[in-house]
């Protein structure tokens, strides 16, 4: 099963009666919707409109980039964006000049992070290392607040920058984003759930009338629901665990779901490389080059998984291995007898970040 987490069945917000989409006099449209119009299409339809952007994450952004885009010059139009659950965002990838990847991607850096089914010791590492990973998360922190204006329009999150890099919650802004808003073409309105349709746009929970023409949800994807279609009815329980995680071991094998993998469900800084080494490891499986553990094993290592997301970020209902992908790599490594020290030589071993060069085939 590849069919992804994102795309086909969009989440959409449920509304009281009378407070949904039907009373609105404008249009009302999906990211996923959205994704389906050529650039053409786009401008024409944001071009000299009051648009609302629900959300506040990658789809969101760039959405709202591309109307404020759209609605430059005589007769444009602010972009108004919704923000409930404020997240960090990086304008790019490097940190007071260094490079991202030397914080969270190199194994001496992964080294004090929490990972699956870790034994005492290394519990009592993470635990005496707790300081330093904050210092790391205070340090990018302190660059974000410096360069990008969250102050000044109240998107600073209450919560470390390392629980959205561990969620897999992290967004690259487009260039010039906050130029746009600082020119009034981005607009931000912190709102809650209760907020509702109204025939000329959208109110918030505290009574503010935000007037539009458009509104756009980027508001995710129910990619669970997708399975739900395919899988046999007694499996179709399954698919959700008590993490609200989908339970697979390696990321590809659902313990209790016979004959089936599933690829495209876990999530790390590069979705394409995990989800290659996966496809790798699965073609290993399917080779006999090496067997399952039992399933006891197999969702002792899930909940493992499961219980180290949870230490780690709030956000833990995401499948994430961001703070522990190297580890993730080489137990695959190890199970096809591929060499889990890739690099060439202890140095570079400890200090140099891992990416999916290092994980060419031989």
């Amino acid at each position: 099963m590849c069919t992804g987490k994102y795309g086909d069945v969009p989440r959409m917000p449920v509304f009281p009666p009378g407070k949904g989409p039907e009373v609105f006099k404008g249009t009302v449209m999906h990211s996923l919707d959205y994704c389906k119009l050529s650039e053409e299409e786009t401008v024409e339809l944001m071009r000299g409109k009051k648009a609302v952007v629900v959300g506040y994450k990658k789809s969101a952004i760039d959405l709202a980039n591309e109307c404020a885009q759209a609605n430059q010059g005589e007769g444009g139009q602010a972009c108004t964006m919704l923000v409930r659950t404020l997240h960090w965002v990086v304008p790019s990838y490097s940190i007071w000049g260094l490079p991202f990847s030397m914080f969270y991607s190199t194994r001496l850096s992964q080294l004090f992070y929490e990972r699956p089914n870790q034994g005492f010791l290394r519990s009592l590492l993470c635990r005496l290392m707790s300081p330093l990973r904050a210092g790391v998360s205070k340090f990018i922190e302190s660059y974000l607040s410096w360069k990008l204006p969250l102050g000044k329009y109240g998107l600073t999150p209450d919560h470390p920058f390392v629980e959205d890099y561990a969620s897999c919650q992290m967004a690259i802004l487009p260039e010039g984003f906050f130029d746009m808003a600082d020119r009034g073409l981005v607009r931000f309105k912190r709102a809650s759930a209760g907020w509702c349709f109204s025939e000329n746009g959208v109110v918030l929970d505290n009574g503010t009338k935000v007037e539009a023409d458009l509104v756009f949800l980027a508001t995710g994807f129910e990619g669970k629901d997708k399975l739900h279609e395919v899988l046999p009815k007694p499996f179709r329980d399954l698919v959700v665990g008590k993490s609200s995680m989908m339970p697979l071991y390696r990321g590809t094998i659902h313990p209790l779901i016979p004959n089936m993998a599933f690829v495209g469900f876990v999530e790390s800084v590069s979705n394409l490389h995990t989800s290659e080494l996966r496809c790798r490891w699965l073609s290993g499986l399917l080779e006999g080059r090496f067997e399952l553990p039992d399933v006891k094993a197999m969702m002792g290592h899930v909940a493992g998984e499961a219980d180290a997301m949870r230490r780690t970020t709030r956000f833990y209902r995401r499948h994430c291995i961001s703070t522990y992908s190297i580890h993730d790599s080489d137990g695959m490594c190890a199970d096809l007898g591929s060499a889990t020290l890739r690099k060439a030589n202890w140095i570079a071993e400890l200090f140099a970040p891992y990416n999916n060069k290092d994980y060419k085939e031989q």
